[in-house]
């Protein structure tokens, strides 16, 4: 048993910091308190990311997914949220929490969820274009991310349906790129957004999903 500091809790995992040396792959459980409830909420996760320590011997730590959380873990993200919300999309949202869906065969799904886990956004994933319209469902998103090659012609398909649906909801495709540089961001009707390099990190995720894209910028590869 270890006493972790945890952070960056989402529906769909979180984040502990802990020295200790913890394997990617390994089940864990996690449990934690919740003050408003009066009663710790159990629930059992797989680690998907082991981070290094830095030179300093800190920053260690794993991110968590969790399968199936129960409804005690989804109230606690829930009321959590309401209290410490994440940047939003465009200006005068910046108090809106983030919720995407991200659109992926399982191996890209896979490796994709140590980045989103540790993001603390409302992720739903879903594996194709089915799962994303049902995503989508009655239910207001920021944005879609087809985890997609740029070759793979699945993405188009994705994003003009989340077009359709939600035409203000930000669509994005994070692809490997391989050193080659990404397209031009497009503009505010485009298919795409922008391309992101899928080895960038959170960072350059979060540019893109805040990134205030002009009427006139030239469109990216792709764009229909």
């Amino acid at each position: 048993m270890l006493v972790c500091q945890t952070r960056d809790i989402s529906r769909e995992g979180c984040f502990l910091d802990t020295l200790e040396q913890l394997d990617e792959g390994a089940p864990v459980t996690v449990t934690l308190m919740d003050p408003d409830a009066g009663d710790a909420v159990q629930v059992g996760g797989t680690i998907m990311r082991a981070l290094a320590p830095k030179p300093d011997g800190s920053g260690r730590g794993v991110g968590i997914h969790f399968e199936d959380p129960p409804d005690g873990w989804l109230g606690l993200v829930a009321r959590h949220a309401r209290e410490h919300t994440l940047p939003g999309i465009g200006s005068g949202s910046g108090n809106v929490r983030l919720r995407i869906v991200v659109v992926g065969d399982e191996v890209r799904r896979r490796g994709a969820l140590a980045l989103y886990v540790t993001s603390g956004w409302d992720v739903r994933f879903a594996s194709d274009l089915n799962g994303m319209q049902e995503a989508l469902s009655g239910v207001k998103v920021d944005a879609v991310i087809a985890e997609h090659d740029l070759g793979d012609q699945r993405w188009t398909a994705i994003l003009g349906a989340a077009r359709d649906t939600q035409p203000e909801t930000r669509r994005i495709v994070r692809s490997p790129l391989h050193g080659q540089p990404a397209p031009p961001a497009g503009r505010a009707g485009d298919l795409v957004h922008r391309v992101v390099d899928q080895e960038a990190g959170l960072e350059a995720l979060l540019d893109a999903l805040t990134a205030d894209f002009g009427e006139t910028s030239p469109a990216p590869t792709g764009r229909t």
